[in-house]
């Protein structure tokens, strides 16, 4: 692949592929949704802790231990930092878990993220730099970039669901379109330098992996340590685990210019999707297990 192809991907596709996919979760969501956050206080405050203040930790303690280079550990961090997305939402409604917690997770997380993710990715920057990798975040301009496409996309798709009623029915093309985009988008960059990707992934894969594995468990036992019940654990599970990875794409191609840092992301999105649906499995598993014994 050229370096024009490769400036166009990562420059223009992954930007319209994030905007599509954001719009198309903005389809899907309205006020209520953003009012049910006060119907779970708990729940979602323990979920967002989690996404944006734990997990982010975990990546830095999971880079420090497998001595990750800059960008590893700044992609690492950046895969840990993100929220959920629409595929979270659908893979707990399909799994029968609480779907209005798990939008209101996605939605404020999403918001959030705005600002707590240029400040993690900055972080990471500072703390895994060296005097032979210094990158400089422009911490300001990456939350405008974040914010037009994530928070800007997702209030004109709740606008156009609210004024435009007959829009939602776009909403799966859209998602469609937009996933397989992002899918192409990881193959091209892959393949463009196939053996040196394949090399980088594999040498993030245990990490990438502890860290998703980490947020199935702490999103799942840390709400049940407080009380939550076992349909809103196994949803915030769902939420820490299965992240908006074209997000840290974005970021890692966008504001960080590093194909390095992609790895983990690319690590990640090999095996969230099926240790999702098997946290929903084993809670459905288990749910009519105690139906049967009650």
């Amino acid at each position: 692949m050229s370096t024009l192809q490769m400036d166009l991907m990562t420059s223009v596709l992954i930007p319209i592929t994030m905007f599509l996919l954001m719009l198309s979760m903005g389809l899907t969501l309205t006020t209520k949704d953003f009012e049910r956050i006060i119907r779970f206080p708990k729940a979602t405050i323990i979920a967002l802790m989690i996404q944006l203040l734990l997990l982010p930790i975990v990546a830095i303690v999971l880079g420090l231990f497998f001595d990750l280079s800059t960008m590893l550990a700044v992609g690492l961090i950046a895969a840990a930092a993100t929220p959920g997305g629409t595929t979270s939402n659908l893979v707990v409604h399909l799994g029968k878990g609480d779907t209005a917690l798990s939008i209101s997770i996605t939605a404020l997380a999403t918001a959030l993220t705005l600002f707590t993710l240029p400040l993690w990715v900055g972080f990471g920057l500072e703390y895994f730099g060296s005097d032979a990798i210094k990158v400089e975040l422009p911490i300001v301009k990456t939350a405008a970039q974040i914010g037009l496409f994530t928070v800007v996309p997702v209030a004109i798709g709740m606008w156009l669901r609210g004024n435009k009623p007959k829009s939602v029915n776009y909403e799966p093309m859209l998602t469609k379109l937009s996933t397989l985009s992002m899918v192409a988008s990881f193959v091209m960059v892959i393949l463009s330098d196939a053996q040196n990707n394949l090399d980088g992934a594999m040498g993030v894969a245990l990490p990438s992996t502890l860290l998703v594995f980490t947020a199935m468990f702490v999103g799942f036992y840390i709400p049940k340590a407080f009380g939550v019940n076992a349909k809103d654990c196994a949803t915030i599970s769902v939420e820490t685990c299965l992240k908006n990875m074209l997000l840290s794409l974005f970021v890692a191609t966008n504001s960080l210019q590093s194909i390095e840092a992609t790895y983990p992301s690319v690590v990640v999105i090999t095996i969230m999707i099926p240790l999702a649906a098997l946290i929903m499995l084993l809670y459905n598993l288990t749910h009519k297990q105690t139906v049967a014994t009650n």
